[in-house]
C-alpha cells in the first residue's frame, strides 16, 4: 500500500520507532484518501460544509437535516466512483472488444470503403495498444523516480544524523 521502504536496519531503536510511527501514519492517510476517492470525494466538500453551517446558524434542525442528507444520501450520479470500478473497467473493455469482434462494424455495401475502414480501425487499435504500453512504462518510470527521490532524502537524513 505504502511507497515507504521497511525500517532501515542501522537506525537506533528510538529513531526506528519514530520511523515506524511515521510510516503507519502515512499509510493511514493514504487509506483515508483512497477511501474517499473510491466514493467520489468527501461528503462535506465544496459548497456542502458552508451550507450545513449556515443551516445550523439559521435553525439547527435545518443544519442537522443537511448533515444527514450529505452523509447518507444515495449516489445521484452515474459518474460516481464505485469501489468495484477497478475490476469492472477491464471487464467492460473486454466485453466491448468481444462484441466488436463478433458483430464488427456494419458493412456499407461499398467494398473499398469497408476495407479502408477496417484498415483504419486496425491501425487505431494498434496505436491504442502502443499508448497503453507507453502509459504503463511511464507509470513504472514515475514510480522509480519517486523511489530514487525517497532514497536520496533518506540518505541525506542519515548523513545529517551521522554528522550531528
Amino acid at each position: 500500500m505504502s511507497a515507504y521502504p521497511a525500517t532501515p536496519a542501522d537506525l537506533p531503536p528510538g529513531l526506528a520507532r519514530r520511523w515506524e510511527r511515521h510510516r503507519r501514519r502515512e499509510m493511514r492517510r493514504e487509506a483515508r484518501r483512497d477511501y474517499w476517492a473510491a466514493r467520489g470525494g468527501h461528503p462535506l466538500r465544496g459548497w456542502r460544509l458552508p451550507a450545513m453551517i449556515l443551516g445550523f446558524i439559521l435553525f439547527w434542525p435545518i443544519g442537522l437535516a443537511l448533515l444527514a442528507w450529505f452523509l447518507w444520501r444515495p449516489a445521484m450520479s452515474c459518474n460516481t466512483a464505485s469501489p468495484f470500478a477497478g475490476w469492472i473497467a477491464p471487464w467492460k473493455d473486454r466485453m466491448r472488444d468481444a462484441a466488436g469482434r463478433v458483430t464488427g462494424p456494419a458493412p456499407t455495401g461499398n467494398l473499398a470503403f469497408d476495407e479502408y475502414r477496417e484498415g483504419v480501425l486496425k491501425r487505431l487499435e494498434e496505436e491504442r495498444r502502443q499508448l497503453d504500453a507507453q502509459g504503463a512504462e511511464f507509470a513504472a518510470f514515475l514510480q522509480q523516480l519517486r523511489r530514487a527521490k525517497d532514497q536520496e532524502e533518506f540518505d541525506r537524513f542519515m548523513e545529517s544524523r551521522n554528522k550531528g
